[in-house]
């Protein structure tokens, strides 16, 4: 994870802890540059201010969260960015604007989403994929396109994901499910009625679950085994349309995907190729 989207996602930080956190968010080529001396003069917190937030983010200390801001500063200067992602166009607008517009929100989705993903707790998911013999997957409205895309490519390799759509069908699901079973879930702010009560069924089953929500508080994230975090810059509701979301989220199940076939990469492309023969009629 970029080490800002990883201070972004820090809690019970004091006030000074915040001050620093924002200094160095708005001063981050400055800021590896500078002595603990001279960051504790400009942001007017002490010395002890800069190890404690250095501890929160489980690093060994300033030299290595400098090392880390000079990594992940270009990215994170790049996702900062005056687009509107709620209304990214508007009635005037010539074709080159729209097309344009479109490069840069798709462009800014997939650095923000990037920087908001944890590489350990993806190749984790992807093990455990391999390990659970079952895999269902949870969502609802728009995003059901994308899960039953995720669930065609597995199906391609001989792995099925059961996605089921209606409430019932999801409760069912759910209440037959226990250790042996990955629940994906798929819930950008968490606000629906239905997967909070999916989630406490699999928390009473023993069901581990992989979440994919945005980095808003999660009432029930902290049931989640694993976390993957969408980009976060469109409102939940005020917008043309989920154009960065549904981006985020393809992009987040295709990453889950590759993680996945990459574990046996010979076997899930001979896999792959005999099953396109067999429906083609192609004489191997």
């Amino acid at each position: 994870m970029n080490i800002f989207s990883k201070m972004d996602n820090l809690v019970s930080l004091t006030e000074n802890e915040k001050i620093l956190v924002a200094y160095i968010k708005e001063n981050p080529e400055a800021f590896v540059k500078m002595t603990s001396a001279e960051i504790s003069e400009a942001s007017f917190i002490s010395n002890a201010t800069i190890y404690r937030l250095c501890k929160k983010l489980e690093l060994a200390g300033l030299s290595e969260l400098k090392i880390l801001v000079s990594a992940s500063m270009g990215d994170y200067l790049k996702e900062r960015t005056t687009l509107d992602f709620n209304y990214p166009i508007h009635s005037n607008e010539t074709q080159y604007q729209i097309t344009r517009t479109m490069k840069e929100l798709y462009e800014q989705t997939v650095v923000s989403t990037l920087n908001h993903l944890d590489l350990e707790q993806l190749r984790q998911a992807a093990s455990l994929m391999k390990k659970v013999p079952a895999i269902d997957l949870y969502t609802s409205a728009g995003n059901l396109f994308f899960a039953e895309n995720f669930k065609f490519q597995m199906q391609e390799i001989g792995r099925f994901v059961n996605v089921p759509v209606e409430e019932y069908h999801q409760r069912l699901t759910a209440a037959a499910s226990d250790s042996s079973h990955l629940s994906i879930i798929v819930s950008f702010g968490g606000r629906g009625a239905v997967i909070p009560k999916i989630v406490n069924i699999l928390k009473k089953n023993k069901s581990p679950i992989l979440l994919i929500s945005s980095t808003e508080e999660i009432p029930f994230a902290k049931a989640a085994t694993h976390h993957l975090y969408m980009s976060s810059n469109e409102s939940h509701y005020n917008k043309i349309s989920s154009f960065s979301t549904r981006l985020s989220l393809l992009f987040l199940l295709d990453c889950l995907y590759t993680s996945y076939f990459k574990l046996d990469y010979d076997q899930n492309v001979s896999l792959k190729m005999d099953y396109y023969k067999k429906i083609s009629f192609i004489k191997p």
